[in-house]
């Protein structure tokens, strides 16, 4: 039991080492209101920073970022979510063109990067990228790969990196026909109110089963 329980123990132990890979994901919710996003988690150096895993970075590191976008909008719209990279603030543009930036959707193959280039430029991203189609509740992941050369200079300690990224949104209406469309409650309010009152009446019938099949009984009683 004491071997068994070491094993766990060091199971556990590099679970939670590996845990930090994802541990805090960056957050862009489009919440439907006049085109508005909202950014997560924010911190010291911008109210929408959405990178909490890249900080403190050291020559050498190799850091992943995920970043969960998703339509928060009422239930009646789709909507296309798109982004594209402006590059880097001038005060660290010399700074983000010695670490290497590469961005993908999770769920595509580890070769389909959307971006692939340093830090600082806007290369693939440099026009519009559709991320998606999302009705209501959906949303789409971004993994993002920082590299930092090992040769990374002293002169760069306690420096900040600034990107700029947009993102953009589409209203479309959701059409009857849309096969892709979530169902909805409404479209099934008459099988709703059908199956209620067919319970109730089959709850009325067996009640009045119930009784005759008492009175029944009685009578048998008193015969």
């Amino acid at each position: 039991m004491k071997k068994i329980f070491t094993v766990l123990l060091a199971c556990v132990m590099l679970l939670f080492a590996l845990l930090p890979v994802y541990a805090a994901n960056g957050k862009v919710t489009y919440s439907g209101n006049s085109g508005n996003f909202v950014f997560e988690p924010g911190g010291d150096h911008s109210p929408s920073d959405l990178f909490p895993n890249f900080k403190d970075v050291m020559p050498g590191d190799t850091l992943m970022q995920r970043i969960n976008v998703k339509n928060d909008a009422d239930n009646k719209v789709k909507v296309k979510i798109y982004i594209r990279a402006l590059g880097a603030h001038t005060d660290s543009d010399e700074f983000l063109s010695k670490l290497g930036l590469k961005v993908k959707k999770s769920e595509d193959n580890e070769m389909a990067y959307m971006f692939d280039a340093a830090a600082n430029e806007s290369a693939q991203l440099s026009d519009w990228v559709c991320l998606g189609t999302l009705y209501s509740g959906g949303e789409v992941n971004l993994d993002v790969i920082l590299k930092v050369p090992v040769e990374l200079g002293n002169e760069f300690q306690s420096q900040a990196g600034y990107l700029d990224w947009e993102f953009m949104v589409d209203e479309l209406p959701i059409e009857d026909s849309d096969p892709d469309a979530p169902q909805t409650g409404d479209k099934y309010i008459g099988l709703y109110i059908s199956v209620i009152i067919c319970s109730l009446v089959l709850i009325i019938l067996l009640l009045v089963w119930h009784k005759k099949d008492k009175e029944n009984g009685e009578n048998s009683e008193e015969l």
